[in-house]
């Protein structure tokens, strides 16, 4: 109860944040309470019109030393190096060394579909190319490895023709940079952008990096228990998302593309205009409360990032943390406070106390549209909502069956059956109710070890009579890895831990050929087991 308590304190201290103080000082309490919530590890940098407003680091850089984070802490930003790698692509086509209808057959000409793949393609996610991310088995992070492995992957779509986010398509890009400059990838960033608007704390490697200001990632971090994640051997993850660096760093690139010190404000403009979907030449534009927005985020293990940009206010707000917690929540509230939403319609919630029995009813898989689930889990005895890959929103108990979400500025309403049994939730989007039912899909199992391969179908999982103990039996499987996975999709899935039992996320489980018995425990979620038996 302690921590619903807690909550409803910083809810109503943010109502406060209206009244009589300045946009400094509504936005440094703003988060000091989410960092002593749990709710925020790292650090932000916003400025408005070139005034600072907050540029200040929050919680612990590393658990073990007690360090606390800095203005100065250097983080991985993960995918929002695809912004970087966008902006040296436009400066080569500036520089008439690159056109972005050149083929991606003049540099691989024995690539599969290469003449159909053009570099605009590439940057704006229309080129079908598969994401290595959903399952690969390469035996090294080369450029042959790379290739080698992509020319066993047909294109999602004919090239154009539709949308999908692909980190794969921004290592082509990177290896194009390499073929054109003559120099290394990390090399052309660093002459065309670090060393120009002298970035000095940012740069790639994040493995090998030796400096004081270094942050640990964490895979789990809350108030019992954290956890350091992996950290990805270079030059992973390359030109999709390797690069590292500070807010301070982050806010000296804003200013030099606001200036046009690098591209051309026309090359610019290009960038920030939505090619397909809501995505430009390596850009996100998003509209939030009446604001268009360009950023993009970047989520990976052990780190998470923020870069926003609102053009018409000259506003930037960089987020970096250190853990893998979401920034939608503080994002929002961000804006919130600069445009003093707070006072306005800004509803809030009066928060009643939940038991966390009552808050493992809701916990579930909900189906809003054919092809569009939520899931809903419980984190350190907050419920969260998450669909797809992005990060989770957390949902505020108002009262029983009712909740509010933080960055739909609305409640989540669920309903119970004749049977008291929780049967669906519904939400605003926009002036639309949407219902979502609940539904009951399982985990499986996918992988090279499986019949089908990454691309799946998972081998299905059965739940036992005991709950949340899942099981296959009699399985064959081959020489090769597999991961668990919930309902076909890579939202919730489990791997490998290097300790002990299992972790989110973690890496794939390497069996031999064989018949297996296997068993997945998520009776506890949030340490999930899982037991592997070979019979012959």
């Amino acid at each position: 109860m302690k921590l619903i308590q807690s909550i409803t304190f910083i809810l109503l201290f943010i109502t406060q944040l209206g009244f009589a103080q300045s946009k400094k000082e509504k936005l440094e309490q703003l988060f000091e309470f989410y960092n002593q919530q749990n709710l925020f590890n790292g650090s932000v940098f916003i400025s408005e019109k070139g005034e600072t407003l907050l540029d200040k680091g929050y919680g612990l850089s590393n658990v073990a030393l007690k360090k606390e984070n800095n203005a100065n802490s250097i983080f991985q930003i993960y995918s929002i190096t695809k912004t970087f790698t966008a902006t040296v692509i436009l400066k080569l086509v500036e520089e008439k060394k690159l056109s972005l209808q050149d083929k991606l057959s003049k540099f691989y000409p024995d690539y599969p579909d290469a003449s159909a793949i053009s570099i605009e393609s590439l940057l704006t996610h229309t080129s079908g190319v598969y994401d290595y991310t959903r399952g690969n088995d390469m035996k090294d992070q080369t450029e042959k490895s790379f290739i080698e492995f992509q020319k066993t992957k047909p294109l999602d779509f004919p090239v154009g023709t539709d949308w999908s986010y692909s980190n794969s398509g921004y290592y082509f890009l990177g290896y194009v940079i390499q073929k054109v400059t003559g120099i290394s990838y990390e090399k052309a960033v660093e002459k065309y952008i670090f060393k120009p608007l002298k970035m000095k704390h940012s740069g790639f490697a994040f493995k090998n990096l030796k400096s004081e200001n270094k942050v640990i990632g964490y895979e789990i971090f809350s108030e019992k228990e954290q956890k350091p994640s992996i950290v990805y051997d270079p030059p992973m993850p390359f030109a999709a998302g390797g690069i590292y660096s500070t807010v301070e760093d982050l806010n000296k690139y804003y200013n030099g593309l606001k200036n046009y010190k690098i591209i051309s404000k026309e090359n610019l403009e290009k960038a920030y205009t939505p090619f397909k979907k809501n995505y430009g030449y390596g850009w996100i534009t998003m509209r939030m409360f009446g604001k268009m927005t360009v950023g993009h985020s970047g989520y990976g293990a052990g780190f998470c990032s923020n870069f926003v940009q609102i053009p018409e206010d000259d506003i930037c707000i960089i987020l970096l943390t250190n853990t893998e917690r979401g920034l939608n929540t503080a994002t929002y509230a961000i804006i919130k406070t600069l445009y003093n939403l707070y006072n306005k319609d800004y509803k809030i919630p009066i928060i009643a106390n939940v038991s966390s029995e009552t808050l493992n009813q809701y916990v579930g898989t909900y189906q809003v549209e054919d092809n569009f689930v939520v899931y809903l889990t419980i984190e350190n005895n907050k419920l969260k909502l998450q669909s797809g890959n992005g990060p989770t929103t957390i949902l505020y108990p108002v009262k029983e069956n009712l909740f509010y979400a933080e960055e739909l500025m609305g409640d989540v309403i669920f309903e119970r059956n004749e049977t008291s049994q929780i049967e669906s939730l519904n939400f605003h989007v926009g002036n639309q109710l949407k219902k979502a039912t609940k539904i009951f899909p399982s985990w499986g199992i996918v992988g090279t070890a499986t019949e089908k391969g990454w691309e799946g179908p998972d081998a299905k999982l059965f739940e036992t009579e005991t709950k949340g103990i899942w099981t296959i039996k009699n399985v064959a499987l081959k020489t090769g890895e597999l991961k668990f996975r919930f309902n076909d999709d890579w939202t919730l899935n489990f791997g490998k831990d290097m300790s002990d039992g299992i972790m989110p996320k973690g890496d794939s489980i390497e069996v031999l050929t064989g018949v297996y018995d296997i068993i997945l425990d998520i009776t506890d979620y949030e340490k999930p087991k899982y037991k592997i038996f070979k019979k012959t």
